[in-house]
């Protein structure tokens, strides 16, 4: 056999295809946004809670598992609204059964003036809408076990993923405004 034949059957782990590179959003248009928002609303839209009673021994063993992340973010210029729906879970498992779970989702609005760009509405969403949300989804999941008879401990606090924005050096946001002017 000759070795090109051996590397041909050789094994190749499969690599994940990389993801086309989100694009960034300037702190100018980000921070416009900012400057900008004002809260208008935050609605809890649907609320689903299952507790196992099997699983209720041993509680002290359970493992507390927690997320919320925004799904879908968009600007209504008609409405001058920016609009966030936001999903956040808590589960308790016991030896890797969920014992415990909840799962809400939640619309976040804010009133916009201007029109403020795709980037910057994803940006704030992430930055800004889920951070509003879970405070109102740790409360309420705190409410629904202790009405179940759960003593469980507060959720722990979330935080923020890097590099949303991304930090652009003040040359290339200094290019990018000088672009933007010129097609302006």
């Amino acid at each position: 056999m000759n070795a090109h034949a051996e590397k041909s059957s050789e094994v190749v782990p499969a690599v994940a295809p990389t993801p086309p590179a989100t694009p960034a959003v300037t702190p100018a248009a980000y921070n416009t946004l900012v400057a900008s928002a004002r809260l208008r609303d935050i609605k809890l839209v649907t609320s689903n809670f299952m507790l196992d009673p099997d699983g209720l021994s041993d509680q002290p063993s359970w493992k507390q598992l927690h997320t919320c992340e925004i799904e879908q973010s968009f600007y209504d210029e008609t409405r001058k609204l920016l609009i966030a729906w936001v999903s956040a879970d808590a589960s308790c498992t016991k030896d890797d059964k969920v014992v415990v779970s909840a799962h809400c989702r939640y619309v976040v609005i804010y009133s916009v003036e201007g029109s403020p760009e795709e980037v910057a509405v994803t940006a704030f969403a992430k930055r800004v809408a889920r951070f509003a949300v879970y405070p109102y989804f740790r409360a309420h999941f705190a409410g629904i076990t202790s009405q179940a008879g759960l003593f469980l401990p507060p959720l722990p606090i979330i935080k923020e993923k890097k590099n949303i924005p991304p930090i652009l050096p003040p040359a290339v946001e200094n290019q990018i405004e000088h672009v933007s002017k010129e097609s302006g």
